[in-house]
């Protein structure tokens, strides 16, 4: 799992290398040479959807999404538990949904020979790249599941006011 997690982090950070590079060139381009780059508002916007759904995988795995530990003054192991049984669940449902309704958007998109408006670039591929990906991702919420056992045998947390707002 560390390995996959390695690629995708890797590709992730060549993509974030590739929009650097591109968003410098159009901005030399478009302030030096009063000439920016054909498209790179359409290339932007494509990084941005495959970064986003390349590294949500990863925030679910090593749950590292944000949390707001409204309940954290009652310590308990069943609502330990509960909270990760609702993170698991509705991060799941929404990834599952997310991929569900991008796979529709392609299939018509891919039926009307969908293409951005500058560059002429197919829609439907991009689509049906960002279905898997948060198709991945619902599946990569649920895998926090194997620490419950864990969670349920854990000792209650002591209380820390130093870590709390209340």
């Amino acid at each position: 799992m560390r390995f996959l997690q390695r690629g995708v982090a890797m590709a992730a950070a060549v993509l974030i290398f590739a929009l650097m590079i591109l968003t410098l060139f159009d901005v030399v381009g478009r302030n030096i040479l009063n000439h920016p780059v054909r498209g790179a508002t359409e290339l932007t916007e494509i990084g941005l959807v495959l970064l986003s759904f390349l590294l949500f995988p990863i925030v679910a795995v090593q749950q590292r999404h944000i949390v707001a530990d409204v309940a954290d003054v009652f310590q308990s192991r069943i609502l330990d538990a509960l909270q990760l049984l609702l993170t698991a669940g509705l991060g799941s449902w929404f990834f599952a949904l997310i991929a569900w309704r991008m796979w529709l958007m392609a299939e018509r998109s891919a039926r009307y020979h969908d293409v951005t408006a500058s560059l002429g670039i197919g829609i439907a591929p991009i689509l049906y790249i960002v279905a898997v990906l948060a198709g991945f991702g619902a599946l990569c919420f649920l895998l926090p599941l194997r620490g419950l056992p864990k969670v349920l045998r854990a000792r209650p947390k002591t209380h820390d006011p130093q870590n709390s707002i209340l």
